[in-house]
């Protein structure tokens, strides 16, 4: 954040989330804060980006699901175009596969939606110094998976995956859904279904949260697959 004569700068904040009554209260709680500045709200993705472009914010604040479109992706958008800008998930999701895929989508932040509103003024705050913050009741959840994590290396890799496999596994692990990954390949259903079984058999697993863990492996071991997020 930027200081002039001593005096602390509001952080900017943009507001992203498709449901109005979110937007509201956050808008009303949030603009009582002298150290947070609202200054846009959208809606949609198109509206999302046409916002940052305009008012440049410090933050965001997202959901995981924006409309039709995943706010995880919007998340590594913003953050491989904006990189400055801090990225803070206020959702209503607390499940363990999509907090995985915000961490890689590059969030410094992810808040349950019962948080208390001076939770959230803090949590934006924290993301806008660039430390990382994670709703308390979800600290679990990221102990499993570093240790899960751990135990993964021990094992090491259980097979190998082809550049095509790679990608299937990237969309499963940046938080899509399997109609949203057909939309993507341009493929019927059904070989999506196929490929993934293959995939899952291949690698010796059977849930989606097994997949996400076997690419963060990946991404930790040889140092990503930036081409396969284009």
């Amino acid at each position: 954040m930027e200081h002039s004569m001593g005096i602390r700068q509001p952080v900017r904040v943009l507001l992203i989330d498709d449901s109005i009554l979110t937007l509201h209260g956050l808008k009303t709680f949030l603009s009582k804060s002298s150290h947070i500045d609202i200054v846009g709200v959208a809606r949609t993705r198109a509206e999302a980006l046409a916002a940052i472009q305009a008012h440049r914010p410090n933050v965001v604040v997202l959901e995981v699901r924006v409309g039709q479109a995943s706010g995880i992706d919007l998340c590594r958008t913003i953050r491989e175009s904006r990189p400055n800008i801090g990225i803070l998930f206020f959702t209503a999701h607390d499940d363990k596969d999509l907090l995985h895929s915000a961490i890689l989508a590059g969030a410094q932040g992810y808040l349950l939606k019962n948080a208390a509103a001076e939770a959230v003024a803090r949590s934006i705050e924290i993301v806008a110094t660039g430390e990382a913050i994670i709703d308390h009741r979800l600290t679990h959840l990221v102990i499993t998976w570093l240790r899960d994590g751990d135990e993964a290396e021990q094992e090491g890799t259980k097979g190998s995956c082809s550049k095509d496999d790679l990608r299937l596994l990237f969309l499963v692990a940046s938080g899509k859904t399997n109609k949203e990954i057909v939309q993507e390949l341009n493929v019927p259903p059904s070989i999506v279904a196929a490929r993934l079984q293959r995939i899952y058999k291949h690698l010796r697993i059977s849930r989606r949260s097994e997949a996400v863990r076997y690419y963060v492996h990946l991404e930790k071991t040889t140092h990503g697959f930036e081409g396969f997020s284009h």
